[in-house]
């Protein structure tokens, strides 16, 4: 994804426009021309060494602007990357705020992320949100459905767990059947986990919106999701129907039955090319329009009692839009647990770093741990200028 260095845009004078100085055409003695000449030569000479001076000071400032800019593949992990990231987020993390009431009515729809979560997960949807805004060429709305608001983020708009629960019947969407994680952690069915099923009513949840990006709690973005979301799912005529737009897994969908209850076999679902539902974006009027929520509880309620899948929300999504989906680079969702293994993707080239497993961040637990605390840790610019807002 490119990104536009706007220092290479700008000009400098370099002084060789100057307009040279008047030659006298009064009548005057020698001493008085030979006098004036000098201090026109004196001027000049002033004016050069002004002229040279503002140009070094220029490229002095330049270049100090340039060794301190963001660079993740020379800085990551280390203590000025962390800080300088910081400032950053914290610089535009409160233009965001500031800037809220005044974008409400503007032309161009922003751009909107939903995040669903329980407590255990808050600090990564933090942490994830840190980091979109750290690299967003514009405001985005940020929508969470959870227990509590995010205290720290005034801005997002929160949406209580229980009342979407109620309002939606989300519970249609649970898988039934009992599965953990690998760590067994806490003894949660995390096909229980309601989060996970706001997905399935992004449409009713946000009824004036015509796209959005679902991402998980457990991510980090950095690249520009405006840019992303931009230019994809356009209604230019090509593949007009599909309702979302996620990075491609090249194998059948996974976490599926063979067989039914007695033993006899499904029928071939007629996926060879899936996709990994933690990072998505939805055009939420074609999906409106396709009821696809309806097709996606249908086929939930009637897992129950067939048994076609075992795990939660992934494989119902994945079922219902089969391969109909608009491809999104690889680089925008990146498993960090088997990113060390390949050879085409590396965390430097990563758009999301997504620790999708057991092993989470806020844990202390997964891989490249330093790529995700820089966003964890709050700043004390943050704490102070969210201080000054209060008052």
């Amino acid at each position: 994804m490119t990104m536009t260095d706007e220092r290479g845009s700008k000009t400098v004078d370099d002084g060789c426009s100057r307009p040279t100085p008047c030659t006298r055409t009064s009548s005057t003695n020698s001493h008085d021309v030979s006098s004036s000449s000098a201090d026109s030569n004196h001027r000049l000479s002033v004016a050069h060494l002004l002229v040279a001076s503002v140009l070094f000071l220029g490229a002095l400032l330049a270049v100090n602007e340039h060794t301190q800019s963001y660079s993740h593949s020379d800085t990551a992990g280390s203590s000025d990357n962390a800080a300088t990231i910081r400032r950053r987020t914290t610089m535009r993390t409160n233009n965001l705020k500031r800037r809220m009431k005044k974008h409400a009515h503007r032309n161009d729809e922003p751009v909107h992320l939903l995040y669903s979560s329980d407590e255990r997960s808050l600090s990564g949807v933090e942490a994830s949100i840190r980091s979109v805004i750290a690299h967003a060429s514009e405001d985005v709305v940020f929508h969470f459905v959870g227990d509590r608001p995010l205290d720290r983020m005034p801005f997002v708009k929160f949406y209580n767990i229980a009342e979407v629960v109620d309002k939606y019947a989300v519970a249609d969407f649970v898988n039934t059947h009992h599965r953990h994680n690998g760590n067994d952690r806490e003894g949660i069915n995390l096909n229980q986990n309601l989060p996970n099923y706001v997905r399935f009513v992004m449409d009713d949840l946000l009824p004036d919106v015509k796209k959005a990006v679902w991402i998980d709690s457990d991510t980090i973005v950095k690249c520009d999701v405006v840019e992303l979301v931009r230019n994809v799912l356009l209604d230019d005529g090509n593949n007009d129907d599909y309702v979302l737009a996620a990075v491609p897994v090249f194998t059948p969908p996974t976490g599926l039955y063979e067989e039914d209850r007695n033993g006899d076999p499904f029928p071939d679902w007629g996926i060879e090319i899936s996709f990994n539902a933690g990072v998505y974006v939805v055009h939420l009027d074609r999906w409106r329009e396709q009821n696809v929520s309806d097709k996606i509880r249908d086929l939930a309620l009637r897992n129950r009692k067939y048994r076609y899948y075992q795990m939660g929300s992934q494989p119902p999504l994945v079922l219902t839009i089969g391969e109909k989906f608009e491809q999104l680079p690889l680089s925008w969702n990146v498993k960090m647990k088997t990113v060390d293994e390949r050879d085409d993707m590396s965390v430097e080239d990563a758009c999301v770093l997504h620790w999708s497993g057991p092993l989470k961040p806020w844990d202390g637990n997964g891989k490249h741990l330093e790529e995700w605390l820089p966003y964890h840790v709050k700043s004390v610019e943050e704490s102070s200028d969210e201080e000054e807002d209060e008052q």
